[in-house]
């Protein structure tokens, strides 16, 4: 039997019709104020239960919200499109619910009809801010659902690389907005901790005389490193070649004790340097699942499998047959007996729904190549048991990274280790801190972490999911570009403006109304209005590179108000309505960053 592999893209998490989670609706229906002007566009046209495309205008002077219908209806209509727009507009403003909350509609471009919110909405806006503080922008989307995380999957043996990076850094930050609206994350990491590439290492490993066994984390996965080199160049010779495979046998069966001890001792090694990153980009689990611990369900599972009709054997192999599902043919147990990948993930499916209760979602964080992996797992796991996994897996696809120029210090070679970006984005930091009169030493090295470590991960998340992710350390250090230490730099900025306001008396609604604002403070109003509703995309779409969009462009609004405007100066009222602005837009650049899994530093 021919083994196919065609892969295709994956359908948006919030639309996948492959999930049972929440109705789609519901995450435009928690965006309160859009949900007012879709609903009374629809009335206009005579046509309540039409869903109203709306957006929110990237250009300046175009509104707070836009709606394009106008051009999609003109035709069927026989009109002009801005025709029917004046048309739907002058509808638009006798409506009650709009008069409540609309300053301004207009007709723009080809047919464009443009929304502008009242004054009274944008200050009612700051003040839930300053009330909710972090709780500002929860929902309840996924109130009550459990949603499993799967993520990072480094392997025991082999180094923490790039790759692994990526998918840490995107993971954190998904959980995170996942659990901003309103979902109960369980946190898991899948790692393989047998295969060939461990026989190789352990080949070496067995030479290495215990008194000379280092002592550090970095020195013995450097070790481990050498030995998986050796074992690899050892196994193109045909005779070693046979005899790692027989150590990659013993691996499975657990019979001989020595290299028992070996893999027990590497796996320990190798896990040690994991949770040293872990911590350091501010990650945590609940469990580490183990391949190694698969291995019995999984050969169960296939064998139900197989009596059920579900795989079928093929050339010496069990193998799925997805040709009738328009899925790819895929093996799960080979020819010698082992499971497979895909036939270990089965015993991984059973343990994780096990283990855990009733699971509403679990959501898988590999990149892209294994996207037909999945496809065919979940399929045979479903058909195995519909009632615990069909509708309840979904694999979040994200694409590889890589570096933009030049090549990185890497103690293995070619493979450019995640710990290695942290450390020289660290460095690249210290030097930019040493220059700040005001710095101790002690302060260097706690400050140059957090920002290095942001550094990096705003890099990381400043890029849709999906897209290549060409790294590039010099710009992601850089602290007046679209970077993580920019958005660090404005919260401190404007955190200290709250600080050094010596304990502002925040103004009260009807005194806040009375105040004439410039054209920057009304920006960054309109902006802050925006935040629950960029939550919502983000996590509705599973792309944090929507929240790193929003928090750059509310830090350059803020910077340019604060080189625009005295503050602390000004005379009151004005001087406590902009520490109240700078007071929300340092709740919301914490908050923001948070949910990226950034820290904030008070000084910079």
């Amino acid at each position: 039997m021919v083994i196919t592999i065609l892969e295709t893209k994956n359908t948006d998490f919030y639309n996948d019709p492959n999930i049972n989670l929440v109705d789609p609706g519901l995450w435009d229906e928690a965006k309160d104020t859009a949900q007012i002007i879709k609903r009374a566009v629809a009335e206009a046209l005579n046509k309540g239960d039409m869903d109203v495309e709306l957006s929110i205008p990237q250009q300046e002077g175009h509104g707070d919200y836009s709606t394009n219908i106008a051009m999609i209806l003109a035709g069927n209509r026989g009109m002009n499109p801005r025709d029917l727009a004046k048309e739907i507009s002058i509808k638009l403003s006798l409506d009650p619910s709009l008069q409540k909350i609309i300053s301004k509609i207009e007709v723009a471009g080809p047919g464009f009809i443009n929304f502008t919110l009242k004054p009274d909405v944008l200050i009612k806006e700051l003040l839930e801010i300053l009330m909710l503080r972090n709780d500002y922008g929860r929902q309840e989307i996924l109130n009550g659902k459990r949603l499993m995380f799967e993520y990072a999957h480094p392997n025991p043996f082999k180094a923490f690389h790039i790759g692994h990076l990526r998918n840490i850094i995107l993971g954190e930050s998904l959980i995170r907005l996942l659990e901003h609206m309103g979902g109960e994350l369980i946190r898991v990491n899948y790692q393989g901790d047998v295969g060939m590439h461990i026989a190789k290492c352990l080949y070496s490993f067995r030479s290495v005389d215990p008194k000379d066994y280092p002592e550090t984390t970095t020195a013995r996965v450097g070790l481990l490193a050498k030995c998986y080199a050796d074992g690899a160049a050892a196994f193109n010779d045909e005779e070693k070649a046979e005899y790692i495979k027989q150590i990659n046998k013993l691996i499975y069966t657990k019979e001989d004790e020595h290299i028992n001890r070996l893999w027990e001792l590497g796996k320990k090694w190798s896990l040690d340097k994991f949770h040293e990153i872990y911590e350091r980009v501010y990650s945590k689990f609940e469990r580490e699942f183990f391949e190694s611990e698969t291995l019995t369900k999984s050969s169960s599972l296939i064998e139900q499998a197989l009596e059920k009709g579900i795989l079928e054997k093929s050339q010496g192999a069990i193998v799925f047959n997805g040709e009738p599902y328009g899925l790819d043919t895929r093996v799960f147990l080979n020819s010698r007996g082992l499971p497979t990948y895909e036939g270990k993930e089965l015993g991984l499916a059973q343990m994780q729904f096990n283990e855990y209760g009733d699971i509403d979602l679990c959501i898988h964080n590999v990149a892209v190549e294994q996207i037909s992996f999945f496809k065919v797992t979940f399929k045979v796991e479903s058909l195995l048991d519909p009632e615990k996994y069909k509708g309840r897996q979904y694999h979040n696809a994200y694409e590889f990274v890589g570096l933009k120029s030049g090549k990185m210090s890497s103690r293995t070679g070619n493979v450019v280790l995640g710990e290695d970006i942290l450390n020289e984005a660290n460095s690249m930091i210290t030097e930019i801190l040493k220059q700040r009169e005001n710095f101790s030493e002690e302060k260097i090295k706690d400050t140059a972490e957090v920002i290095g470590v942001g550094a990096v991960k705003y890099s990381f998340l400043n890029i849709n999911p999906g897209s290549y992710l060409a790294f590039d350390l010099e710009k992601s250090v850089n602290f007046e570009g679209n970077s993580g230490p920019y958005l660090q730099y404005t919260y401190a900025r404007s955190h200290k403006i709250v600080r050094d306001s010596q304990g502002y008396r925040p103004l009260k609604f009807n005194e806040a109304m009375k105040i004439a604002l410039s054209d920057e403070e009304l920006k960054i109003m309109h902006k802050l209005h925006h935040f629950k509703a960029t939550l919502i995309e983000s996590a509705k779409h599973l792309s944090p590179n929507l929240l790193t969009s929003y928090l750059f462009e509310l830090a350059q609004l803020f910077n340019q108000m604060y080189k625009k405007h005295l503050i602390l100066k000004a005379e009151e009222p004005v001087r406590s309505m902009r520490i109240m602005m700078s007071d929300c837009v340092s709740q919301i650049m914490e908050t923001g960053l948070y949910l990226l899994g950034i820290k904030v530093v008070k000084e910079m």
